[in-house]
């Protein structure tokens, strides 16, 4: 028996495990099909989320039809403890060997070649704990030093207690050693040079401030784009100038983003006791009927559905 914040998969059900945790990705192995083998081990610390992968050789692909993940806020940090992988994001490859990481944001496309059997820590951090200078850093993948720096040394170190001692510990231990994680990946990112290229517009500068305001106020059904806009200090015009790269709009972000908020809550152990009306009425909806039908009709099944399949993983 697992403890509450801690989950399990394998076999078959490490493809939808994987899917519902880390978002609209596709996972390929050899002929077409997942070996017994592949494990994946999920555990909570906090406001983030430490994961564990052992697999065979296989591709890892996000999905290009989706604008953003199921876990929008995260940041991604993945430690590769064995194996051979290579991973390509916005032009740029990197190559992992044992011991090498990388950080990137998964809302831009990206693929993970994993060449060899793979054995993967995967940290996820919200992307509400990092400030303008640090987002900056991650418009391309940062690869990290090996463990022969002092830093990712430690945060490699860490993240394997926290992985391997996971089931022992308390919520409120959980909850300490992710926010020294968070701590210490702010450290690891701040350390590595931004690329001129890769320097924000004032524009993408504002679209940080405005998601990270949605975001601390979901709840609030009567979010509307004149309270942003009166927040930010500009007019809506400029608001909305902010999301016209992104193929959406301001009303459309903010829909979007009260569903995957809602499926985050879903998908969280530590919510499992929270009703379907109650994480409807968390992330800004009015009425749980409403909820449901929408939530269906973007992630083609119902949140109670969801609600079940997290169980299932757990117990398993």
């Amino acid at each position: 028996m697992t403890a509450h914040h801690v989950s399990v998969a394998d076999g078959e059900a490490f493809l939808s495990a994987s899917r519902m945790l880390f978002g609209p990705i596709t996972q390929r192995f050899s002929r077409g099909e997942a070996p017994s083998l592949p494990k994946l081990v999920s555990v909570h610390l906090g406001s983030c989320r430490l994961s564990e992968i052992k697999a065979k050789s296989h591709l890892v692909v996000s999905d290009r039809t989706f604008w953003r993940s199921f876990d929008p806020d995260a940041i991604k940090i993945l430690m590769q403890l064995s194996g051979r992988s290579r991973f390509e994001q916005k032009e740029v490859a990197v190559d992992l060997g044992p011991r090498a990481a990388i950080i990137y944001d998964p809302m831009r496309s990206y693929s993970l070649q994993n060449l060899s059997d793979v054995d993967q820590l995967i940290l996820q951090v919200p992307r509400s704990t990092f400030g303008d200078g640090t987002l900056t850093r991650l418009s391309a993948p940062v690869p990290l030093p090996g463990n022969d720096d002092s830093l990712t040394h430690i945060v490699s170190g860490l993240m394997q207690m926290a992985i391997g001692t996971a089931h022992k510990l308390d919520e409120a231990n959980c909850r300490r050693v992710g926010e020294s994680l968070i701590q210490l990946v702010n450290g690891l990112i701040q350390a590595r040079p931004t690329a001129p290229e890769f320097r924000r517009s004032p524009l993408e500068a504002l679209r940080e401030r405005i998601v990270a305001y949605i975001d601390a106020n979901l709840a609030r059904s009567n979010l509307s784009a004149e309270d942003i806009a009166r927040h930010m200090g500009c007019s809506r015009r400029y608001l909305h100038r902010a999301f016209e790269g992104e193929g959406t709009t301001l009303e459309r972000f903010v829909w979007d983003r009260r569903l995957e908020r809602s499926k985050e809550e879903l998908l969280s152990p530590a919510r499992a006791s929270a009703s379907i009306s109650e994480v409807a009425f968390a992330c800004g909806f009015n009425s749980s009927a409403h909820f449901s039908r929408a939530f269906r009709s973007k992630y083609d099944v119902t949140p109670r559905d969801v609600r079940e399949r997290v169980r299932m993983v757990v117990v398993h």
